[in-house]
């Protein structure tokens, strides 16, 4: 039996008068959902409608993937704002489907964690929406490169030097992580910023973390994730055919021992977890539409269910956090 969300989805994009990037938020609301498209893709909801009135609400911040937007998981925002859930994404400057030029390079691994914690901050805030935020309940959530920034606020420390290493054997078989892989004079740079070759830039706002099919799995190492404190859920794709599972998936799997739990969505690919594909899309970018023996749809129900549970969880003390 399905249960009727308690609240409509309310939606406003491009929240700042002068954005230091795009930002969108889906939120709890009582008005009536119309007709929205996000980037081509028809949903509902109820645009720059008040906030329900029985605040303050939990915050998912989303991190989108490499030269994505943020819309990527509109489906999931909507879902957790019709559920009680305020969901924040900016979209991540240099490496959005725009502007791409600083993609899974050293830069924007360094700066989207930065973006995220810029978004935290100017949102709590803002006068209106701040008082609507419940500050204990603050959750990140990303998919591929977004799935390394939320671990990377978390406490990750993101070893650079790992990266190098790997891409110094790897690099032709894996272009997608290596074809930017750093350079000694990046190490240099990072071990002035850090007194160590890593990315470090945790956030204690954030109370719990899900990465999706999350990438840079071959920066991680036991030190760098030793610090983590917080409740993680890992949600995989059952064929990844973009970030090989032994450096990626298992290889988190194997250095968490326990510590995190791990879901792996039946019939997904690495794109599953983006919106279903219009026409133009499955004409000019099909390796967008792949999926693996399950309609898009079925799969971001499942997705959904599984995260909902998760935060549920949190909410009611049944998964302790921080």
């Amino acid at each position: 039996m399905t249960h009727q969300p308690k609240y409509t989805a309310g939606f406003r994009d491009r929240l700042f008068d002068k954005d230091p990037f795009p930002l969108a938020i889906w939120y709890p609301a009582e008005t009536g959902e119309k007709p929205v498209r996000h980037m081509g893709v028809a949903s509902s909801a109820a645009r720059n409608a008040a906030f329900a009135g029985d605040g303050p609400f939990p915050m998912v911040v989303f991190s989108h993937g490499s030269e994505g937007h943020r819309f990527n998981q509109f489906w999931l925002a909507e879902y957790l704002a019709r559920r009680g859930y305020i969901v924040a994404a900016p979209q991540h400057v240099g490496d959005n489907y725009l502007d791409s030029s600083e993609a899974r390079q050293l830069a924007i691994i360094e700066r989207r964690p930065r973006e995220m914690k810029l978004s935290l901050d100017l949102l709590l805030g803002h006068d209106e929406i701040a008082p609507h935020i419940d500050q204990d309940r603050i959750y990140a959530l990303g998919h591929s490169a977004g799935g390394a920034t939320v671990l990377k606020l978390a406490g990750w420390d993101f070893d650079a030097k790992a990266w190098q290493s790997y891409c110094a054997i790897n690099g032709d078989q894996d272009r997608v992580i290596c074809q930017f892989a750093p350079q000694d004079h990046h190490l240099a740079q990072l071990q002035g910023l850090y007194g160590a070759p890593v990315v470090s830039v945790r956030d204690d706002r954030i109370a719990a973390v899900i990465a999706i099919a999350p990438a840079f799995g071959v920066a991680a190492t036991d030190d760098g994730l030793a610090d983590i404190k917080v409740p993680m859920l890992f949600v995989e794709a059952d064929t990844d055919e973009i970030l090989p599972d032994p450096v990626n998936a298992a290889h988190f799997r194997k250095l968490l021992r326990g510590r995190a739990k791990f879901v792996r969505i039946k019939g997904a690919g690495h794109y599953s977890f983006l919106p279903k594909c219009t026409p133009y899309i499955a004409e000019n970018f099909g390796y967008l539409c792949r999926d693996f023996g399950r309609e898009r749809d079925a799969i971001h129900r499942t997705v959904e269910q599984v995260i909902h549970r998760f935060l549920e969880r949190l909410k009611t003390g049944e998964i302790q956090g921080r």
